[in-house]
């Protein structure tokens, strides 16, 4: 992969260096090693409108050299050293004026004494304007010195990259975007510095680790050091004594670590000296230590001997379990320290590690650490986490067998206990739930003679919720979590149940009231607490349901700095976020996120077929609601399509986007007719919030047939929705364009901003068929200003700019066309004859002034009125 580098992120230091010469005559870059003061001095050079520039490379090697440096600038000097200097600097500035030859001296510091006094000259005598670069921490000779102190001249500090910066760097070097988390990763292994990340970067796509999926560019893995680069890291830590060593082969194995666990291996005296050698960074109010540079710990990995650093992850393991309390993290540490630790390994410790993984959805760890566990000791309790976490990674049907197995040789309270767990992961890990229901069924004499009846209805709620029986699930569910105590993992699905069933009746608070008992059942029971994830994204889509976009964002954002920095967390929370930012019509935010869930889950198509389906349904969403045809095609297409099944729970939001899909190819008897379908389907099982939201749909598609069930549903279903979606349909069917305007204002005020625009741009062609151009002129700003802020261009607001011209009808059979359909498919979709599309197309030529298929075509998209 051939990669350029642009400057990008420098724009305040390039116009102040350009400055402080204009003003003073002379400037110095300082920074780091690696942040870019060489390329920000270059880039002064070739934009200054000096007409002759001189470019100084100071080195270690030439330092020894007197005028090693300027050893170019020599050759014409003669026999007599008095004059050797003015002979330097004519042979620098020629017969220019003065001040009119640029000269750049880079790494000012590594000038030897000679060289360095001829520089200092050409500043004192204002002889040439002159930038120098210096790196942070190095003295540069007298002469240099002599000139800069006092303040005398301006010091420009050259910082790392932000995160922002390295983000739009690399997404320019590599020609689009980059995943977030993996851009996080390459900002946190190079801090920022320039140099590293440039490196980094071509040697991990040289090694197929930064591939792009998805539409976008994925780092997978650690890093593998070139040699290169281990020297490049090298020369910046210098030289170090066995005791600072030491403190990098610490912080290898376990990066943080405590800074009383580092203190009481290594003592505090040689903490305090890696922190002034700028090696470590200390976090007093956390109490934790991190390397300066996490490739620090990358070299010493590749350093140091592999039994150094098993003997090493043994001492730390064991000093972290001697603190007197353990958080779910250093349970972790731990666990994997020990594992890849010589000694004996605790299956308890492995067990709960595992545990602790789960609950923060850190799965692959899991797995490995429960298996880890099993291999070290038969404890059933080690078997038993072991399947939960092949079940949550996706291992469904090996998980089952594992669980068949135990439960055939259990007794009646733990074949109960199993027979949970078994139904939950059948229901919700491999989309089995009659399997499931035969398996609490099977279970349910030992379920009664142990006391575990309500947990069993708990978990067959969260079945029933699933199956799209709200009612049933709701009342089963609520009845089980208030008969006493429960198994932590059924109460939580009985919360789901809850959570889902509230959703769908339209029972806003309710909901809020059983998604806030899940998560503080979250916080009090660490085996049900990596439940939360899937909570909040039932909690999310019962609160877009009713018309809270802002709370789903709270939600996403929180569970999102709640996850581990491990690929299917990133995928879960990815479209977390994704549908926080569709609900709220923020469409170029949503298509990024969702685009980001999608090339992670993509790595594991086992595990995350859910997130892959839903993360493709969404995408599907938001590119149709765009307006980008082809790219909402192909994420249709690659999408899995199983929510047509027994499984109810997601079918809506499948139905949608076919919808949408409909809509953006142009068909608006489709779009309608699809969330119509839509409609009754919800309707059928009960699911009344569900309605709602497909019924506003098919009227933002023009549907004028939705008023009499929404003013219905108006009257049971909660949150800010129903009454939109109601005055809308009102609206619309009576061509009325001030309700129009009013119920865009109102899908505005709770955050549905394509509604909005959608609502607005009816108003706008409404207004002006009556006449009343100033009122429908500023109904068309509106819903321009809303398609700019959400990024829409939907099939309503594309026919704003049009029905001034063409009918309906007219402008569904040209965008039809422009999909490249014939006469004769066009009849056929729209259940005609080729005649009328014939008549159809005919009369828009008049109208438009076009003569041919693709003047028309192009005169829709974009070549018409250019508003109203």
């Amino acid at each position: 992969m051939a990669l350029v580098w642009p400057l990008v992120g420098r724009r305040d230091e390039l116009a102040l260096t350009h400055a402080a010469i204009a003003e003073s005559g002379a400037v110095v870059l300082t920074g780091a090693a690696g942040v870019g003061k060489s390329r920000v001095a270059r880039e002064v050079a070739e934009r200054s409108q000096h007409r002759i520039r001189r470019w100084i490379a100071a080195t270690q090697t030439g330092r020894a050299i007197p005028l090693g440096a300027l050893a170019e600038f020599t050759g014409n000097c003669g026999p007599d050293p008095l004059r050797r200097v003015q002979e330097i600097i004519d042979a620098l500035t020629g017969d220019e004026p003065p001040m009119t030859v640029l000269v750049c001296v880079d790494d000012v510091h590594l000038l030897d004494d000679q060289s360095a006094f001829v520089v200092s000259q050409l500043v004192e005598r204002q002889i040439a304007p002159v930038l120098m670069t210096v790196r942070d921490g190095e003295e540069p000779p007298e002469a240099i010195a002599s000139i800069c102190e006092g303040g005398r001249l301006p010091h420009i500090a050259i910082p790392p990259l932000t995160i922002d910066r390295v983000i739009s760097l690399l997404g320019r070097v590599l020609g689009g975007p980059l995943e977030s988390t993996s851009a996080q990763r390459f900002w946190s292994y190079t801090r920022g510095n320039a140099l590293y990340l440039r490196q980094l970067i071509a040697d991990e796509a040289a090694a197929g680790r930064l591939t792009e999926r998805s539409g976008m560019w994925i780092w997978d893995g650690a890093p593998s050091l070139s040699p290169s680069l281990v020297e490049l890291i090298g020369s910046s830590i210098g030289r170090l004594d066995d005791s600072l060593v030491d403190v990098l082969d610490v912080l290898a194995v376990c990066d943080p670590v405590e800074l009383t666990v580092l203190q009481q291996l290594l003592g505090p005296s040689v903490v305090g000296a890696a922190a002034e050698r700028g090696l470590v960074t200390v976090d007093q109010v956390a109490g934790l230590v991190h390397l300066a540079h996490p490739l620090f710990g990358e070299v010493r990995r590749d350093q140091a001997g592999t039994a150094r650093l098993r003997n090493l992850r043994g001492r730390v393991a064991d000093a972290i379990g001697a603190l007197p309390s353990q958080s779910p993290v250093q349970l972790i540490r731990r666990g994997v320290l020990i594992k890849n630790a010589d000694g004996n390994r605790d299956p308890e410790l492995l067990r709960t590690a595992a545990e602790a993984a789960l609950q923060l959805l850190d799965l692959d760890l899991a797995v490995e650490l429960s298996r880890c566990a099993v291999q070290v000791s038969s404890d059933r309790a080690a078997q038993l986490t072991h399947a939960m976490a092949l079940g949550m990674a996706g291992g469904g049907s090996g998980c089952d067998d594992m669980l068949s197995a135990l439960m055939s040789t259990a007794d009646d309270a733990e074949r109960a206990q199993i027979a949970l767990l078994r139904a939950a992961i059948l229901t919700w890990n491999v989309g089995q739930p009659a399997a499931a229901e035969a398996v609490l069924d099977s279970a349910s004499e030992a379920s009664w003679a142990c006391g575990l009846a309500p947990s069993s209805d708990a978990l067959r709620a969260s079945i029933w919720a699933q199956l799209g029986r709200p009612s049933a699930a709701v009342e089963l569910a609520t009845a089980a979590l208030s008969g006493g105590a429960l198994q932590p993992l059924a109460e939580m699905f009985g919360t789901w149940a809850l959570v889902i069933g509230h959703g769908d009746l339209g029972q806003l608070d309710q909901l809020r009231e059983a998604a806030a008992r899940g998560y503080e059942l979250a916080l009090t029971a660490p085996e049900a607490s990596h439940l939360r994830f899937s909570l909040g994204l039932m909690e999310m889509a019962g609160l877009r349901l009713a018309g809270a976009p802002e709370s789903t964002r709270i939600v996403a954002a929180r569970l999102r700095g709640q996850s581990q920095d491990v690929d299917v967390s990133h995928a879960f929370t990815a479209m977390l976020m994704g549908l926080a930012e569709l609900s709220c019509g923020n469409l170029v935010s949503a298509q990024r996120w969702l685009r980001e869930s999608l090339a992670r889950a993509a790595k594991f198509p086992d595990l995350s077929v859910s997130v892959c389906e839903l993360s493709g349904v969404w995408l599907t969403t938001a590119l149709a609601m765009s307006g980008d045809r082809p790219a909402a095609q192909e994420a249709y297409d690659k999408t899995l399509k199983n929510f047509d099944g027994d499984i109810v729970l997601w079918q809506s939001e499948s139905r949608l986007a076919r919808a949408w899909l409909h809509a953006v190819n142009g068909s608006a008897s489709l779009a309608m007719e699809s969330a119509l379908d839509s409609a009754r389907v919800a309707r059928k099982y009960g699911r009344p919030a569900h309605e709602v939201v497909c019924l506003q749909a098919a009227t933002q598609f023009g549907c004028t047939s939705a008023v009499d069930r929404l003013q219905e549903l108006s009257t049971t279903v909660q949150g800010p929705r129903v009454g939109a979606a109601y005055a809308h349909a009102r609206a619309l069917r009576k061509a009325d364009g001030p309700g129009l305007v009013t119920a865009s204002g109102l899908y505005e005020a709770f955050g549905d901003r394509v509604a909005a625009c959608d609502a607005a741009a009816q108003a706008a062609s409404a207004l002006y068929k009556r006449e009343q151009h100033e009122a429908s002129t500023a109904a068309a700003s509106t819903a321009r200003r809303l398609a700019v802020e959400s990024g829409a261009d939907t099939m309503t607001f594309r026919a704003m700019t049009c029905s001034a011209v063409l009918t309906r009808r007219q402008i569904e059979v040209i965008a039809l066309a422009a999909s490249g359909l014939s006469n004769r498919e066009i009849a056929d979709r729209l259940f005609t004859s080729v005649r009328t599309v014939e008549g159809h197309l005919f009369r828009a030529y008049q109208r438009t002034g076009t003569n041919t298929r693709d003047q028309l075509v192009a005169w829709l998209q974009g070549a018409g009125p250019a508003a109203l």
